[in-house]
């Protein structure tokens, strides 16, 4: 993985840690409604994981926002 990508893949990971817990959800509310495993969850927060579209517009779907807001820095 490029150094560049990975960079953003934490970022974005970063982003929806603190979206979660700002919604005060649990990775495995989030998982549950994205449809998701929860191990997926932990993986997207530490950047670990790169996201599919359809991941990407579950996740804006759970937190109620665009996914342009999901991916906007």
């Amino acid at each position: 993985m490029k150094k560049a990508y990975s960079a953003e893949l934490k970022a974005l990971g970063k982003k929806i840690k603190k979206l979660r817990l700002s919604h005060k959800i649990t990775q495995e509310t989030l998982a549950d409604l994205c449809e998701i495993d929860v191990r997926t969850i932990q993986r997207i927060e530490k950047g670990e994981f790169g996201l599919g579209l359809p991941t990407v517009y579950a996740i804006a779907e759970a937190f109620k926002m665009s996914v342009s807001d999901l991916l906007r820095d």
